[in-house]
């Protein structure tokens, strides 16, 4: 009779070690990075504030690893609301968007939505996305060069 509490107690371990955790977060997606070299730097705005070039005002703001031409971040317990991200592909590690003598960027960049400006960076409301508390979001971003 003792064998049947330990199996219950079994089977409801395991099934409870393979429910996936409850996702509350943002996680982006960064591909068509040119190579595997240095760090990709995500900064996440909320509602607009300092985007995209004050990444001293983000919210959150993370350096990654690059793995096969890719990268991906999890930002977990991110309360509702509006964001945009900004990435920049790091590749020499300075933590700076390096430019050719005309100004224009020497490493790449994207934006959230995928979107770009016609002569700089886009405006928040054209990269802009809602994040729901208490659920996931998922944003793919395809780096420029």
């Amino acid at each position: 009779m003792k064998l049947i509490p330990v199996i219950s107690f079994l089977i409801i371990g395991v099934c409870t070690a393979f429910t996936p955790p409850a996702e509350d977060g943002i996680t982006i997606n960064i591909t068509n990075l040119r190579n595997d070299k240095g760090h990709v730097l995500i900064s996440l705005y909320k509602e607009g504030e300092g985007f995209p070039d004050k990444a001293e005002k983000a919210f959150r703001k993370e350096r990654v690893a690059i793995s096969n031409k890719k990268a991906i971040i999890q930002f977990s317990s991110v309360p509702a609301g509006n964001y945009a991200v900004a990435i920049l592909h790091d590749e020499n590690d300075d933590a700076k968007m390096n430019k050719t003598w005309l100004g224009l960027p020497k490493e790449g960049y994207g934006f959230s939505n995928n979107v770009m400006g016609a002569l700089g960076p886009p405006a928040y409301n054209k990269a802009s996305f809602r994040h729901t508390a208490g659920q996931s979001t998922t944003i793919e971003i395809k780096t420029k060069y």
